[in-house]
């Protein structure tokens, strides 16, 4: 059955102004038409929603989250809930998140591959939740982290290894890779500015995932780890913070996409100490909050490709409250509401390897919609607001 959205404001994420009067037409979750009302000729027995002073945006997209973790002031708690009752509320965030607008979440590496079964529920319509790509394990050097997060990491050293490393993740059904290219903040002894892997080791997982056409995504904050992981042929750069000027030029060369996720460190800061934020957390955070705005401002301004993750499940980053990290890039002035729902939608969709299915409102494309009550290139803290969300359609199917 053709279903019809009429007489909404349309903002289709393309880069276009917004249609006032417009219609939405799909079928079998298959976007027919996006456009002027007038140019549509409305099927009989079509299902026909009359969205009268409504707004639709692309389904939201979250390009870097952690389903399995929940927000927890210090995530070394996350280990003490066991893993059945961890895999039940992890599927209970992602009903959170599709309520909150959000189609399609990256995950950026779970304990125990939680990730692909929560997936799987969502495939067999056991529960309700955004389209899920899985990374399993995160591949990383031997090193601290792996006791913090334990089940999290697959720890490996040399090139053999991190290959076999990958061809686990992808045996186990990851959708892409996920490396870490440097140390990291929440974890005590991680150092964000060293480096970790080794060029030769990262290509070795770049390859193996290349062989399935999947992408890799790298874990970096220092600028020499930024650059090792250009250089071995990654897609994504996950936070980039420290990112000097050679390695902010070396992803407008090559096309990768930086994801900032700048609400891990706001909300850390936000909350403290006071709140349980462990205090190792605390000081590596107070380090590189300003670094990490003013290398995203210079990496905007060079034009290097930024796409939203919020790193949700990290401390008080919670499922649900995505859009806060869209909100942050209007709020720190780094780019204007319509470029933000842009960062969420289409840019995020290229990022993941998906611009030609997801994104944008447009005729071939996955029916991935979202209807709202308020205009966010006028307000963009309307997205945090649930009362602001009419209806959420992913694949054509209306989310209720």
């Amino acid at each position: 059955m053709q279903i019809i959205l009429k007489n909404s404001a349309l903002f289709d994420g393309t880069g276009n102004d917004l249609i006032k009067d417009s219609l939405v037409a799909f079928e079998n979750g298959i976007i027919t038409y996006a456009g002027p009302a007038n140019d549509f000729t409305v099927k009989k027995n079509s299902r026909v929603y009359n969205l009268s002073n409504k707004y639709i945006i692309p389904g939201l997209i979250d390009a870097h989250i952690h389903l399995d973790l929940h927000g927890m002031a210090d995530t070394y708690l996350e280990n003490l809930v066991e893993n059945k009752l961890r895999a039940i509320r992890a599927a209970k965030e992602m009903e959170t998140t599709i309520q909150a607008g959000f189609t399609t979440v990256r995950n950026m590496g779970s304990v125990d591959y939680i990730d692909i079964a929560v997936k799987e529920a969502i495939k067999q319509e056991l529960i309700t939740g955004p389209r899920v790509l899985t990374s399993g394990k995160i591949i990383c050097m031997h090193s601290s982290g792996e006791s913090y997060f334990s089940g999290m990491y697959r720890e490996a050293d040399g090139v053999d290894e991190n290959r076999k490393a990958a061809r686990e993740q992808l045996a186990e059904g990851a959708e892409y890779l996920k490396v870490m290219a440097t140390g990291a903040i929440m974890n005590p002894g991680g150092v964000p500015a060293a480096p970790q892997l080794d060029i030769d080791e990262i290509r070795a997982v770049v390859e193996e995932g290349k062989k399935l056409g999947k992408h890799t995504a790298a874990h970096a904050h220092g600028a020499q780890g930024i650059k090792n992981a250009i250089k071995a042929g990654v897609r994504t750069i996950e936070h980039g913070t420290m990112a000097d000027d050679e390695a902010i030029k070396m992803m407008v060369d090559n096309g990768i996409y930086m994801i900032p996720t700048l609400s891990s460190n706001y909300l850390m800061l936000l909350h403290g100490e006071k709140d349980g934020v462990p205090q190792f957390m605390m000081e590596k955070a107070k380090e590189i909050s300003e670094i990490r705005k003013k290398v995203t401002r210079k990496a905007i301004d060079a034009g290097v490709k930024i796409a939203m993750g919020t790193d949700a499940g990290t401390p008080y980053n919670y499922h649900g409250k995505n859009s806060l990290e869209i909100t942050r890039f209007v709020d720190e002035n780094l780019i204007n509401e319509k470029d933000a729902v842009i960062a969420s939608t289409r840019k995020a969709a290229e990022a993941l390897d998906l611009g030609d299915k997801l994104g944008t409102i447009e005729k071939g494309k996955f029916a991935d919609l979202v209807v709202l009550e308020k205009n966010p290139l006028e307000d963009i803290h309307c997205l945090l607001d649930p009362e602001n969300i009419i209806m959420r359609f992913k694949e054509g199917v209306l989310i209720t």
